[in-house]
């Protein structure tokens, strides 16, 4: 990370889609507005070093993001840290944490250099890893795994109903 901090990258793009209900045309280009009426999805990235320190920085970009948005974010941090977490033990380079706002939903994405497929682990109780992605199946409304051209981004969604923009 440089002094300045991590990259920073604002865009109306849209998230990676799983369905049609996620592909809108007005959403090429441009920037992020602050009126949901007038552009339902607003989005933030950062790149964030190969460092253990990035694991702490994604937590604090990913909440002052969703205090910008008044979003709650306190299960959104948790699983954001265990996400970015497992990029940086499990894969070489930067990771890009990117949050959208869309349709009701926080939409993390954390992406990483390691084509490797998720592998879910049964912990033994004293185990300090492995939890991540029960914790995934247990918090988010839904979550996935998908192969971008350099590894894979594992994504989660959260209900942000109480967003006030």
């Amino acid at each position: 990370m440089s002094a300045a901090g991590p990259a920073r990258t604002l865009s109306a793009g849209g998230p990676p889609a799983r369905d049609a209900s996620h592909v809108t045309d007005g959403f090429a280009g441009g920037t992020t507005t602050s009126s949901p009426q007038k552009n339902p999805l607003m989005s933030a990235s950062w790149t964030l070093p190969h460092h253990p320190a990035s694991a702490p920085a994604a937590r604090k970009l990913l909440r002052a993001q969703a205090l910008a948005w008044q979003v709650d974010h306190d299960v959104a941090e948790l699983l954001v840290s265990e996400v970015v977490t497992n990029a940086l033990r499990h894969a070489p380079g930067p990771v890009r944490l990117t949050v959208w706002l869309i349709e009701g939903l926080l939409r993390c994405e954390v992406e990483d250099r390691n084509t490797v497929a998720l592998r879910a682990r049964h912990p033994a109780e004293h185990d300090e890893g492995g939890y991540g992605l029960g914790l995934l199946d247990a918090l988010a409304c839904c979550w996935g795994s998908i192969p971008t051209p350099t590894g894979k981004a594992v994504w989660f969604e959260l209900p942000a109903a109480d967003a006030k923009l």
